[in-house]
């Protein structure tokens, strides 16, 4: 039997999928969508400067076109599909009707001009990837050369193996992290060993980590979770609290011989077979590296970046918001426009030092429902999947999994729900739909946030100039970097327990966030006397637990600072705090001290902290940052989300999230030159983390991503050369 839906404010209403695709294909005609196989296909080929334009060292990618320029002459305007942004006045559109020979000049005269901002943008990669490009170049060079000693011959007649990955990706059997070249493998068991932990192997510091760990958080009833005691003998296991911050993996009995430096399997325990020797291997030709490193140093030398100096306002004007209140600093104040006015130039400013940034008015152009049940509704109409059925949702109090129907679910969103005791149930799907990709079964959702987003240039998934996550080959697997949706309910005060709340974090990537929905749900008289009766006996009960009063006495200035937060109440909906990276070591010295205190699964307390800042098991409620600010002297950006509004997050900065109310968010990450060497401090961070952490899998590749959009790069400076 046909199904009928209606996908919210488009009011596409249709009799079967047939239909549903039609005006998948409508919208995808009418909005303009690029053909991304096309530009992928043409980036990879040399691009040169035509001879009547003069390529000026000094300047920067904040360059003003030409034609721009022309364009103010008339009202009317249209976007240039052969240089993206470009304006074109009436009379220049004009030429694109016939095929008269203005119409090839003007054609000529514009890409020219794109090609001279993609130079621009080839300079700006190779500025920010050389260092790093260096250092890979410098570790292969390194075990070419023990390889050389182990056979007695030449460096340059050093004969390595061509590893098969028959377009897999292949990770370190220690540390997991993903492998791009250089490699030592075993040919009796295939054991794969990294450069990084064959490097540490040889010092006698391996760091990499191939352990488990334990986490033991019993359930002690729904009961313990509001205050009530509980009898510790029915507990069939006790795990010892610690704070392992410093775990270590097992080393057995694996090390590498100290004359020769030759690296043995390792025994079986380790996951190896304990009988063979790790040989190099590669997956790159090394004369093809060799030549890339030569070709960029050469190419910076030749082509110098030197950025604009931009004078930022931020603090004085209107397009800045006030995110702390730091003594002696410059950064109090985040860059906040409008989309219609957002100066890439300024964005760079603050987005090179580190600092987040809001973009408001995200939805004036929208002509979609992101309401989360007409959001099900077109999943419906695509997908038949028998997963629909149900959603794994997080319950933010227990911290655990549950399934629940997506309508009750849904209907959770816009009314609440409340546990037995009239305390708010807090649910939330992330990465929703799980099981698919968000581009495959909302497409025209993904279309329209995609073409939306602010900063195209880094933002773009497939096309951005100044994304490294585009220069991947088009036959390479691909990380996953969105867009994905996050759907939760919300409540105005911080309650201190079972918040909906995404816990402190640091994500490898650099990320964008837009608020798409809220809903609001008001709490009745009753639940507002049962909520605080109920706050009550949860400070009793750490006060026991913790046989001091220390941390609990400030719970009136918690409740000040949220309603603070919750200023234009109608528009706000979720409270983020970022903090900087230079903070990172004293957060995590706050957090090691104090990691107690902190409530996590089935609302037990913390007893075991591997990485503060990626273990996700702690959230800072307003006490716990007057003390952070009191003890140590850090303060995180805070700053209120309010609907239609992006918050740009740079890699590496710690962050968390609070909920306000029911909110509906689309993310996506992107790979920032800028951002490079925090990735790559990341990706080392996750390798010493044991093997069954949340955080552990290198999904990046940022060293594949560094080769590859350095090649991209020289493709485009020695085209321009040879063609100036």
């Amino acid at each position: 039997m046909e199904k009928k839906y209606k996908l919210g404010a488009v009011g596409i209403e249709s009799t079967s999928s047939i239909w549903y695709w039609l005006s998948v294909a409508r919208f995808e005609m009418e909005n303009c969508v690029q053909d991304h196989e096309f530009l992928s296909r043409e980036r990879s080929k040399p691009i040169g400067l035509g001879k009547r334009l003069r390529f000026d060292d000094q300047r920067g990618l904040g360059r003003v076109r030409k034609h721009r320029k022309e364009a103010s002459e008339s009202n009317e305007k249209s976007i240039c599909s052969n240089n993206e942004g470009g304006l074109l006045t009436k009379k220049q559109r004009a030429c694109f009707s016939d095929e008269s020979e203005s119409h090839s000049f003007l054609q000529t005269f514009i890409c020219k001009d794109d090609k001279f901002e993609q130079v621009d943008y080839a300079r700006c990669m190779l500025h920010h990837l050389l260092p790093h490009l260096r250092n890979i170049c410098k570790e292969e060079y390194d075990e070419k050369v023990i390889e050389e000693h182990n056979k007695g011959v030449y460096l340059h007649k050093v004969d390595i193996e061509k590893a098969e990955c028959n377009g897999e990706r292949i990770y370190c059997d220690n540390c997991s992290t993903s492998i791009f070249d250089f490699h030592r493998s075993c040919k009796i068991c295939g054991y794969e060993l990294c450069l990084t932990c064959c490097r540490e192997l040889r010092n006698g510091n391996l760091k990499g980590n191939c352990a488990e760990t334990s986490y033991h958080y019993p359930y002690r009833g729904d009961e313990y979770a509001h205050g009530e005691t509980w009898d510790p003998t029915k507990e069939i296991d006790h795990e010892a609290t610690s704070c392992a911050s410093d775990f270590q993996a097992p080393l057995a009995s694996w090390c590498a011989d100290s004359k020769n430096h030759v690296i043995s399997c390792p025994p079986t325990e380790l996951g190896g077979c304990g009988v063979g020797h790790l040989e190099l291997k590669s997956l790159i030709p090394y004369q093809w590296l060799v030549t890339l490193w030569n070709n960029a140093k050469k190419l910076v030398e030749e082509w110098p970046y030197v950025d604009e100096e931009y004078c930022c306002n931020c603090g004085t004007g209107y397009m800045s918001r006030k995110a702390s209140d730091r003594e002696h600093s410059d950064d109090n104040y985040i860059y906040c426009p409008s989309a219609d006015n957002a100066e890439l130039r300024h964005f760079r400013e603050h987005w090179s030092r580190g600092e987040p940034v809001v973009v408001r008015n995200m939805l004036r152009y929208s002509g979609l429902s992101w309401k989360p049940d007409d959001m099900w509704a077109a999943v419906k109409g695509v997908c038949t999947d028998p997963e629909l059925a149900q959603v794994r949702a997080i319950d933010c109090l227990s911290c655990c999994q549950v399934d629940i129907e997506p309508e009750v679910f849904f209907e959770g969103y816009k009314y609440g729900r409340l546990h037995p005791n009239l305390w708010p149930a807090m649910l939330k799907l992330k990465d929703w739909p799980t099981y698919n990709n968000f581009e495959d079964v909302l497409p025209l959702h993904c279309s329209e946030y995609i073409h939306s987003l602010p900063f195209q240039t880094y933002t773009n998934p497939k096309s951005g100039p100044l994304n490294l996550a585009t220069f991947l080959p088009g036959d390479a697997p691909k990380p996953d970097l969105g867009p994905k949706s996050y759907i939760a309910y919300g409540f105005r005060e911080e309650l201190g327990r079972g918040d909906s709340v995404t816990k402190l974090h640091c994500d490898v990537a650099d990320a964008v966030n837009i608020l798409m929905h809220i809903s609001a749900v008001e709490p009745s008289f009753e639940q507002e006397s049962a909520i605080k009766y109920l706050k009550k006996k949860h400070r009793e009960q750490d006060k026991k637990e913790l046989s001091q009063n220390q941390g609990y006495t400030s719970r009136a200035e918690q409740v000040e600072k949220t309603k603070k937060a919750n200023d234009r109440a109608e528009t706000a909906g979720a409270l983020w705090e970022i903090f900087r990276r230079e903070d990172v070591p004293l957060l995590k010295e706050y957090l090691k001290k104090y990691f107690r205190e902190f409530r996590h699964i089935h609302c037990n307390r913390v007893n075991q902290v591997i990485n503060p800042v990626h273990d996700e098991t702690f959230y800072l409620t307003a006490e716990h940052k007057r003390r952070l600010k009191k003890e140590f002297g850090i303060e995180p950006w805070s700053l209120v989300q309010h609907i239609g509004e992006a918050v740009f997050i740079p890699a590496g900065c710690p962050h968390q999230v609070r909920n306000l109310k029911s909110c509906t968010k689309i993310a996506m990450d992107f790979v920032s030159p800028e951002s490079i060497g925090q990735c790559i401090n990341l990706t080392n961070e996750f390798r010493q983390l044991p093997k069954n952490h949340r955080a552990k899998e290198d999904k990046l590749e940022i060293k594949k991503m560094i080769i590859h959009a350095t090649h991209q790069a020289v493709e485009v400076l020695l085209g321009a050369g040879a063609r100036a």
